[in-house]
């Protein structure tokens, strides 16, 4: 965590919650400052619409026919993730 000075923490007080954009001294970079719920809220809402996404490209795959029976889907996944099955002692 960054502590902010005391230019940027007054900026902060008087916006109200608002966004603020601060700069970046010495490049042409902006950031805004928001609060933590303000930001957890957005990302949340940026991984539901990530999930809805993948759905409906899951939806679109089934709809066209790209699947595969479960004991091949599950001999690709072991495959991929080069899982030994243990040896029976």
């Amino acid at each position: 965590m960054v502590k902010l000075n005391e230019e940027v923490a007054q900026a902060l007080m008087k916006c109200h919650a608002e966004l603020l954009s601060v700069e970046v001294p010495g490049s042409d970079q902006r950031l805004v400052l928001v609060e933590q719920s303000t930001f957890d809220t957005a990302m949340v809402a940026v991984k539901l619409q990530q999930n809805v996404e993948l759905i409906r490209e899951g939806i679109a795959d089934l709809e066209a026919g790209k699947v595969l029976p479960l004991d091949k889907a599950m001999e690709q996944i072991r495959r991929e993730l080069r899982f030994q099955p243990r040896q029976a002692t």
